[in-house]
Parts: C-alpha cells; sequence; structure tokens
C-alpha cells in the first residue's frame, strides 16, 4: 500500500511537472505571437528585431556566396559568421564592432603569421601563440572585439598553418562578411523611435508623481497597508530600477541617431535628450522620496501631533500635482497650475517648519525627522521649479 502511495504521489507530481512546462510553453509562445504581432502592426523595437534577424539572414547568404564564388571553400563559413558580427543592433554600433573585429583580425592573423613562418606548428609552439594572443587581448585596446585576437590566432595558425595564403583569403572572407552585414544595415537602417522613449519616460514620471501620492497617504495614516512608509521604500527601489531599464531605451536610441542614413534632423535629439534630462530628475527625486519615506516611517512610531503630519501629507501631494503638471517629457509646462500647486506646497511647508521652530512636536526627538523630511520634500520641490524655469527659459529663446 505504501509503495502504491508513492507510486501514485510520483506521477501525481510528474503530472503537476508536466502541466507546470506546458503553462510556461503556452506563455512563452503567447507572448512571441504578440512581440510578433506589434512587429507587424507598427514601427518600433520589436519590428527592428525582427528585420535584424532578416537582414542577418540576407548578409550571412549573400557573403557565403560570395566567398564560396571568390575563395576557398575553406574560408566560406568564416564570411557568413563576419557578417552576422557585423550587424548590431544600431548602424553605429555595427561600424564600431566591425572596425574593432577587422583590428582583431589583423592582430591576430599578424601573429599567427609569425610564428608559422618561424616557429612552424606543433604543440608548444601553439600554446605559446595562444599565450601570446591572450595576452593582447588583456590589453583591451579592440573593446569587446578584443577577445576575438585568440581566437583568429588560433583559427588561422593551426587551421591553415600560419601560411599566408591563407591568411590572406581569411582576411578577404571577413572583409566580405563585413560588406555584406554593413550594406544590409545600412540598406535597412532601422529609425531612431522617439515615440518610445517618451512614453517610457513619461510611464515612469507617472510612477514618481503615484509614489510622491502613496508616501502623502502614509504621513496621513490612510490606507496603513497600502501605503505603509515600509512599502513606499519598496516602491522607491522599484523606481530607482526601472529609471536604469527606461535609460537604457533612451541610450539606444540616442545611438541609434548617430550616423544613421535615416537619423532624423529635426528635433530627435532634442526630444531624446529631454528624455535624459527627465529621467535623471526622477532618479534624484527617488533619493529625495527614499529619505521621506524613512523619515515617515519613525514619524508614526513618534508621537507626532496628526495636524503636523496631515499639513506634511499635503506638501507631499501639492508635489505629486506640480509634478504632473510639467507633462513630462513631451511638455509643455501648465504653468499656470503648476503656480498655484508650488505656492500651496508653500504654506503647507511653513506650516510644518512653524511646528517644528515653535516645538510644537511631543518629543525633541522628532525634531530632526521632520528636519530630514522638510528639506527632502524643499529638494524635490526645487527639481520641479527647476524644469519649470528651463522650460521658460526654452520658450523665451524660441519666441
Amino acid at each position: 500500500m505504501t509503495v502504491r502511495r508513492g507510486r501514485e504521489g510520483t506521477r501525481t507530481g510528474s503530472g503537476k511537472w508536466v502541466g507546470t512546462v506546458g503553462t510556461r510553453c503556452r506563455e512563452a509562445a503567447r507572448g512571441r505571437r504578440e512581440v510578433l504581432l506589434r512587429a507587424v502592426r507598427r514601427p518600433g523595437p520589436e519590428r527592428d528585431a525582427l528585420l535584424l534577424q532578416a537582414k542577418g539572414a540576407a548578409a550571412a547568404a549573400t557573403a557565403w556566396w560570395l566567398a564560396s564564388w571568390l575563395l576557398p571553400s575553406t574560408v566560406t563559413a568564416f564570411a557568413a559568421f563576419t557578417a552576422l558580427l557585423a550587424l548590431q543592433s544600431t548602424v553605429y554600433r555595427s561600424l564600431l564592432d566591425s572596425a574593432q573585429y577587422l583590428g582583431a583580425m589583423a592582430l591576430g592573423t599578424g601573429v599567427a603569421a609569425a610564428f608559422g613562418s618561424t616557429a612552424g606548428v606543433h604543440a608548444w609552439s601553439v600554446a605559446v601563440l595562444a599565450f601570446v594572443a591572450l595576452t593582447g587581448a588583456r590589453l583591451n585596446l579592440l573593446g569587446r572585439q578584443s577577445t576575438q585576437v585568440p581566437v583568429v590566432a588560433l583559427f588561422a595558425f593551426a587551421g591553415g598553418g600560419g601560411e599566408i595564403d591563407y591568411i590572406g583569403h581569411l582576411v578577404a572572407a571577413a572583409s566580405i562578411g563585413v560588406c555584406c552585414g554593413l550594406a544590409a544595415h545600412v540598406a535597412v537602417a532601422p529609425s531612431p523611435h522617439t515615440d518610445t522613449a517618451e512614453e517610457r519616460t513619461g510611464e515612469l514620471a507617472a510612477r514618481a508623481q503615484d509614489l510622491l501620492r502613496t508616501l502623502a497617504c502614509a504621513a496621513a495614516g490612510e490606507g496603513a497597508d497600502e501605503a505603509s512608509p515600509k512599502e513606499g521604500e519598496r516602491r522607491c527601489e522599484e523606481l530607482a530600477r526601472e529609471a536604469v531599464r527606461v535609460r537604457t531605451t533612451v541610450d539606444k536610441e540616442q545611438e541609434n541617431t548617430r550616423l544613421n542614413p535615416r537619423r532624423p534632423w529635426s528635433s530627435a535629439e532634442d526630444t531624446l535628450q529631454r528624455c535624459q534630462d527627465t529621467i535623471s530628475m526622477i532618479e534624484r527625486v527617488g533619493t529625495h522620496l527614499r529619505s521621506v519615506s524613512r523619515a515617515l516611517s519613525h514619524a508614526r512610531r513618534a508621537t507626532a501631533t496628526e495636524e503636523v503630519l496631515a499639513s506634511y501629507a499635503e506638501l507631499l501631494r501639492c508635489a505629486a500635482a506640480g509634478l504632473g503638471c510639467l507633462r513630462l517629457p513631451r511638455g509643455p509646462v501648465d504653468a499656470g497650475r503648476l503656480d498655484e500647486c508650488l505656492e500651496e506646497a508653500a504654506r503647507h511647508y511653513d506650516d510644518v517648519a512653524a511646528s517644528v521652530r515653535q516645538g510644537r512636536l511631543d518629543t525633541p526627538g522628532e525634531w530632526p525627522v521632520f528636519g530630514t523630511a522638510l528639506t527632502e520634500a524643499e529638494r524635490i520641490l526645487d527639481e520641479i521649479r527647476h524644469v519649470r524655469d528651463r522650460a521658460d527659459q526654452a520658450c523665451r529663446a524660441a519666441s
């Protein structure tokens, strides 16, 4: 009976495992289908990734065909491999990686030719060559393509015996591959997607605004479970991680504008730089909010008067409203509403500051807590004012 239960349990456990794998496979297939649909429906990173795959296949096939027509069969695969290596996500990255790879090719084949013409192909000469090539790779003179130096050196030395003819054919195959890869990339170059960068940056700004409201609820003691200071700290960490991801997206789009034949000469650079400035501002605001969250956790444990906490909560709500008035990253700034938010925030700031100065807090230990919270709130308001002033300057310059 015991054995039967064990076998049944094993079958049940196996069934659950198979069911879990099947569920994950279906979810993965559904995700791939959604990505494909987005690629078909509108321009964006998904379509660029799909086009990059198609260009890679076409470039590799073309490079292999040309190399098989012009060069010995021993190096044709190298042309296709190099074509794939030359195709990166942006034209600038493709040109940079191709130049670095050709440098690694020159260095690796040079080492192989030197050893092949002097030492010959032996086990000890392969070891010495590998040591020399790895030393050259460690110098990191060719960026991330430095690791290709020992690969090329060993391939040219062990595969072709270090013979000059073979090395010449190898370099020619690599050159064909690079030319095919770059030609495919330049012919259908990916255009910068400023809309994607703006959308992601706007979502980040909205998250910061929502976090301000959450901390305001924590200060007022509203929804203790959903808006606790600990929850605020967790969301501050999430905001910081999301800012890193959004900056990576914007960095890629900025790189995509460099040396791009489809480069828009209108306002793409200005738009992406505005996104970068917004991300930097949100990161600074997130740092201040982390300090606010920690201060509120101490304030809620102390015996601070509810009136002081309520005023501070309104201060944070005004800051959140002011951040929304900036309409980041696109703009324009809603100047009238923003001034009202800043004036109201200043009144609540004065109320809390007066309570701290006049000693209306119940215990002396609460003074540094509210001092920190006020300082960080003022810094957040300064960030909002700075964006508003910069927008005003841009409007005056345009007029």
